[in-house]
């Protein structure tokens, strides 16, 4: 009876054993080469990243060396940020896999971010006042842009640059201004039926439409006042 009922448990642990072992013969096995990791990569990083306003994106990842060995997952490998990575300029994303064999790859990606921009048609120098001719159109990645740029050309029309401008190059809000700090303005107080002038000095930079603060020559006042054309602001009575 013992010699028989051995029989039957070792007949029993045979039979898991061979279960087990065509379940892990069926589990489904995923080969990546170096083209498909990027692929992963790539599309990982282009379902977070937002398009500018009335611009694009464009998603480079990094090629990974062609004679890395292919890597199997047993699964959908899981992909994600590296650690202090995130949607920047250039970013990282880890791809990883548990089974059949624990690993673990990095590929690191550029993110471009294009939009058209006002940029300037010819060569500027400081003390230029801005005409249309001087102003194009021109499609730029905003991130190598640091201040803010200009996506309306009549903002600048009449403005005067304060440094040099190349050709081509984004034209930003600090190098231009209708009204400039130091400088000398004239301040209009109006209603309905009243317009007064007074002189004024121009405590910081700014252009049409803006809000800046300026002092009253006489009475040594500072007022907000809005710009309204060059050297020229405007104040509602």
């Amino acid at each position: 009876m013992i010699i028989r009922n051995s029989l039957l448990i070792s007949l029993f642990l045979i039979i898991v054993h061979s279960n087990a072992f065509a379940n892990d013969q069926d589990q489904p096995t995923q080969r990546f080469d170096h083209k498909a990791l990027q692929s992963l990569a790539h599309e990982f990083v282009q379902a977070q990243v937002v398009k500018p306003d009335n611009g694009r994106v464009d998603i480079v990842a990094n090629n990974l060396d062609p004679r890395m060995v292919a890597k199997t997952c047993a699964s959908q490998p899981q992909v994600g940020f590296a650690s202090n990575s995130g949607l920047d300029s250039y970013t990282t994303v880890e791809i990883q896999c548990a089974a059949p064999t624990a690993w673990r790859t990095y590929v690191p990606v550029r993110i471009y971010r294009y939009k058209p921009v006002i940029t300037a048609a010819v060569p500027m120098s400081p003390g230029h006042l801005v005409t249309q001719a001087d102003l194009t159109t021109t499609e730029v990645d905003i991130n190598r842009i640091r201040s803010n740029v200009f996506t309306d050309a009549k903002a600048l029309i009449g403005a005067r640059i304060k440094k040099r401008i190349r050709s081509g190059q984004p034209i930003e809000a600090s190098d231009t201004c209708l009204v400039c700090s130091g400088e000398k303005v004239t301040i209009v107080a109006k209603n309905k039926s009243l317009r007064i002038t007074a002189t004024g000095k121009a405590l910081a930079d700014g252009l049409k439409g803006e809000s800046v603060t300026v002092e009253n020559v006489r009475s040594n006042k500072a007022l907000e006042a809005v710009v309204t054309g060059l050297n020229e602001v405007t104040v509602q009575l």
